[in-house]
Parts: C-alpha cells; structure tokens; sequence
C-alpha cells in the first residue's frame, strides 16, 4: 500500500486541521516534497505545527520522513506508468475493444465495494420523496449531470439542473427547502462555485449527496452522502462509465419505492410527447 492509500484510510481519524494537510498531500505531493513545513503551512492556510501534527498522526518521526514516503510514492507512480505504457504498446487493435470493456467492468466492480448498502438506501428513498431535485455540475461534470436530469424527469415532476450561471445560480438556490434533493456530480476537481452552493444548500436544510471521483472531495463536509466512483487519477472517460452504473442503481431504488407511480408517469409522459408530435406534423403537412 503508498503512503497516500493510508492517508486515505485514516482520512476519517484525522482532526479537521489535519484533514486539510491530509487533502493537500494527496492533491500536491510534488509540492510536499519541494516546500518546508512551515510553507506548506501556509500555502494551506493552517500553522505549521498542525502539519507536524498530521505527520505524527501518521506515525512518521516529522516532516522530513513525510518527504521521504512521499518521493517514494511518486517514484513508484514512475515506474507503475512506464510499465503501463509498455502494457499498451504491446495490445493489438483488435483486442482493443475488450481491453477497454474489461477495464470498465473492472472499474465498476471496485466502485461496487466502496457503496455503503445504508447509504444507498438514504439515496434513493430521498430521490423518491423530495418535492424537488436539483442536480449540480460543472465543467467536466456537466454532461453527466445533464444526462441524469434528462432520465429523472422522465421519471417524475420537479427535477432542474443548475447551470452555471450567477442569476439562474441564485434563483433556484432561493427556492430549495427543507423538502428538497441535491445531487452533486462531481467526478473531477470540484469548482468552488460548487462547494458554495452544496454550502448555502446544506445551511437551507436541503439534503445533499455527492458522487465523486475522490472520497477526500471537499464536498464531503457538505454532503450528508458520499459516493465514489473511479480514482482522481482516471480520465472523465473511464470514470463515467462507474457513474452511470451507479445513477442507474439509484433511479432503481428510487422507482422501486413505488413502481406503479413511475410507471405512471412515463405512460402520461409519452401520450403527451405522441400528441406533441402529431400535432407538429399536421401543422408540416398544412
């Protein structure tokens, strides 16, 4: 295991100072390796001692064995892609196809293992009962996001996406309750725009879950549920596939709360879309 796998599994045992030294070493480790204590302090905003304190927390003798586990990481990061460079050189075309679906089907096997059945439960019972869904995010993370609101609502009423807009931002922050869901999509560095609405939500009572490629996500203090698919160290393209997997687990859950109702709603749905349709043909035809 690197030193940065282990900082993750005691993540959660780590005072909030030092969750926050925690967050940079895994984010900046070349920048860990390079600056002094006392730097690193301040370049995070905390005092030099909780960083020595983190160190400690991590059974290291101080911040010079920090360094040391840390260049050891990258070094072996080093050789791990060289290796794997030579692995992809080596792979036919026509094995190309199978290669890359292995790999997803293997990455959505180690998604399955981190997914909290208790967690996954709260999720989907809070999909079928807010009164209102928003789905947030940005950037990388607007595609999947805009894909998840398109498949809710042709599931059920009041599902909206937030786009990334200061007046339409404030307008649909003003109208979240104690009776509304939030869903963050954040599946690669989350935007602080976006921690500022899981923040103003979070503060309105709204319930908020986040699905994101990191369990060290700053998102974290603001969501109530965390779900994490992929690695930061995968591309949007391999982590998607996990997301996907995932959101299609959850709407299950949701629709199963009551299936009928579901049902429902996608036969109205799709009478109203056919008269739509005929309706835009006679008009064609005339």
């Amino acid at each position: 295991m690197s030193f940065c796998d282990e900082v993750k599994k005691r993540f959660i045992r780590l005072s909030r100072g030092q969750r926050k030294v925690a967050q940079f070493v895994i984010d900046n480790p070349n920048l860990v390796t390079t600056h002094t204590a006392s730097e690193v302090g301040k370049l995070i905003g905390i005092s030099e001692s909780t960083v020595i304190r983190f160190c400690y927390a991590m059974d290291l003798t101080g911040y010079v064995e920090l360094q040391e586990k840390i260049k050891s990481d990258i070094a072996g990061e080093v050789r791990g892609e060289v290796k794997s460079n030579q692995v992809l050189f080596t792979v036919k075309h026509e094995h190309l196809v199978s290669e890359v679906m292995n790999r997803d089907v293997a990455n959505i096997l180690d998604t399955i293992q981190h997914i909290n059945d208790v967690q996954f439960e709260k999720a989907s019972k809070w999909m079928h009962k807010a009164e209102d869904i928003y789905i947030l995010g940005f950037r990388q993370s607007a595609p999947a996001a805009s894909f998840l609101t398109s498949t809710l609502k042709n599931l059920r009423k009041h599902v909206k996406q937030i786009q990334h807009d200061v007046d339409h931002i404030v307008q649909q922050i003003s109208n979240m309750d104690d009776k509304s869901l939030l869903i963050v999509v954040a599946l690669d560095s989350i935007l602080e725009d976006a921690l500022t609405i899981a923040k103003l939500a979070s503060n309105k009572k709204v319930k908020v879950f986040a699905i994101t490629n990191s369990a060290l996500s700053p998102i974290r203090d603001y969501a109530e549920i965390l779900f994490t698919v992929g690695s930061q160290k995968q591309s949007s393209n391999e982590t998607i596939t996990s997301y996907s997997a995932l959101m299609h687990a959850l709407i299950e859950g949701m629709i199963a709360q009551n299936k009928r109702q579901y049902l429902s709603f996608q036969e109205a749905n799709s009478k109203i879309e056919s008269n739509f349709l005929f309706q835009e043909t006679v008009r064609s035809l005339q």
